[in-house]
């Protein structure tokens, strides 16, 4: 977004714009959305003094004027048969917007768009209102929009399910939609299609977990303590759109030495795509991950993106280094059988060595061919350019048919908590996270943004809140803007559900989002199967427990 409207706002060319991206330790929320004050303040301020102009807010200035995760007031009403299965869901929703509109109908389509996934449903009926207000802006932050419906949702099924006297489980085995077989797609009522789908195998892993299955065989209350425990199933998706350009590209050129230069507009805002891409590339070329070397997103140099957003990253910017290795290596296999005499469907190339695959004689180590290839006398280049825009349709926002992304998450969890009926603290104590999110690239970076968005979520569940006095932020600092310490990170076990999506990377789908949205309804359910009271809004503070344990009659 930056440079297109630095280049709109100072009424300058593209060509004269250049932004160059730093290291960015994380992009949750403000710093993703379009782009801000403090970019446009800077340059003005560098254009005028001549001079370079760095631009910090204060945390305080960060927290009171910072774009924010809509506030909202969702309604819910959900129809089922008398064995629990879905018949209908209707959803009006009201946002608090703020003063402006940034991608604030996007935020309102994610929130409706999403009704109709992780279940099997029928029928849904879907109304938003997005109220203009003096609060800070209200735009996009992780699991944008998504968060707010399918909390509501997975509350009311559980409330539903505990009137008909059905297990949480089943309740939702009974709705879940199936993972399609090979070749066949599932559509929803609003035209989601899925190709794969992991909600299933997910909630029955889950409920295999001791958390969930030795629920009653550990105590549930001594003296003023309560243990409960909750579950939820939830969705995301990934390769998310706005409204034109959106397609990612890639140019991966290899040098005579054997090491690979990677270019992509993609930006590694501390998801750890780079990681990612890289991988994708040393995988596709045949070499070793060492071997690739990433360049800093720089708009004078690198392809133009539409920017790092809605889980889109591995996904389309995947897809484009695929592209570009597979076209590079195809010069490369060309270079190397006209060395050999052979056809470049007989050459292999893998861990750093080519090798003749009728005759593993002929080999050498993968630097050599690079050379031969860039000094065969052509003086030829070996440059490989991709390009992916898969799956992206228009948006239609009035009425969510459609897919809102290229391929979807899916998410079931447990939760833990202990909660003290005296003083309504709460204390979750254990998550369990079953995910599909397709084949998994990166294990390990995979888990730490799985890990970090479950702990986001907490956050939203027990403390994070912004108090407001007409337009006002009353606490804009850590000291009253509570968030989850370290000590409050629950003990969390990942597992893997693995669904090999055919339109992803290697079988790859979103990992950075998806986890934020199962926390909530999950340990809101298990605050209710410890006091026997249902939670409805968001944060649930040691007040409102208080409160609520007073008006049941608790002593």
């Amino acid at each position: 977004f930056l440079y297109r409207h630095l280049a709109a706002c100072f009424k300058l060319p593209l060509s004269r714009i250049r932004v160059i991206q730093p290291f960015i330790g994380g992009g949750f929320g403000g710093t993703k959305n379009d782009s801000l004050a403090g970019d446009f303040c800077a340059v003005l301020l560098s254009k005028i003094t001549g001079k370079p102009v760095k631009y910090v807010e204060s945390m305080e200035e960060e927290l009171m004027t910072s774009r924010r995760r809509h506030s909202m007031i969702v309604y819910s009403k959900m129809g089922v048969d008398k064995d629990g299965i879905l018949m209908a869901i209707q959803h009006r929703v009201i946002a608090d917007g703020g003063g402006y509109t940034a991608v604030g109908p996007l935020s309102i389509y994610l929130a409706g768009f999403a009704t109709t996934l992780p279940y099997k449903l029928p029928n849904f009926k879907y109304d938003a209102y997005r109220v203009f207000t003096n609060n800070p802006m209200g735009a996009a932050m992780r699991g944008h929009g998504i968060t707010h419906t399918r909390f509501a949702a997975e509350i009311q099924m559980e409330m539903i399910a505990e009137e008909l006297g059905i297990d949480p489980v089943e309740m939702r085995m009974r709705n879940a939609i199936d993972n399609p077989k090979p070749g066949e797609v599932y559509e929803t009522i609003n035209k989601v299609t899925l190709k794969t789908c992991g909600i299933k195998e997910a909630i029955r892993r889950v409920s295999q977990d001791p958390i969930w299955r030795d629920r009653d065989k550990v105590p549930r209350k001594e003296g003023n303590i309560s243990w409960g425990v909750g579950l939820s199933g939830t969705s995301y998706l990934g390769g998310a759109r706005q409204l034109g350009h959106q397609s990612c590209a890639a140019i991966v050129r290899v040098c005579e030495d054997g090491t690979v230069n990677l270019v992509t507009g993609a930006t590694d805002c501390g998801q750890g795509s780079d990681t990612v891409l890289c991988m994708i590339a040393a995988e596709e070329l045949g070499v070793r991950l060492e071997n690739i070397d990433i360049k800093r997103v720089d708009t004078a140099y690198t392809p133009v993106d539409p920017g790092s957003y809605g889980s889109r990253v591995t996904i389309l910017a995947g897809q484009a280094t695929q592209k570009a290795a597979r076209e590079a290596k195809k010069q490369l296999l060309e270079a190397a059988a006209k060395t050999w005499q052979v056809k470049p469907e007989d050459v292999e190339i893998k861990d750093g060595q080519v090798w003749v695959k009728s005759d593993p004689q002929k080999s050498m180590p993968f630097n050599r061919l690079a050379r031969i290839a860039c000094y065969s006398g052509t003086g030829a280049v070996i440059l490989g350019t991709g390009y992916s825009s898969y799956g992206l349709e228009p948006l239609d926002l009035t009425t969510g048919i459609g897919n809102g992304g290229t391929s979807y998450s899916f998410t079931a969890q447990s939760a833990r908590v202990v909660v003290d009926m005296e003083t309504g603290k709460i204390t979750v104590t254990d998550f369990t996270i079953a995910s599909d999110c397709g084949r998994l690239l990166s294990p390990i970076t995979a888990e730490g943004q799985i890990e970090g968005a479950s702990v986001q979520g907490l956050g939203q569940t027990l403390y994070e809140d912004f108090i407001m006095d007409r337009g006002k932020t009353l606490n804009p600092t850590f000291l009253d803007y509570k968030m989850p310490l370290s000590t409050d990170v629950p003990n969390i076990r990942l597992i893997d559900i693995v669904t090999n999506d055919p339109d992803g990377p290697f079988g790859a789908k979103e990992a950075a989002e998806g986890g934020i949205v199962s926390p909530p309804p999950a340990v809101v359910s298990a605050i209710h199967d410890a006091t026997g009271v249902w939670f409805t809004e968001l944060p649930i503070t040691p007040e409102k427990v208080v409160k609520a344990l007073k008006e049941k009659g608790e002593p």
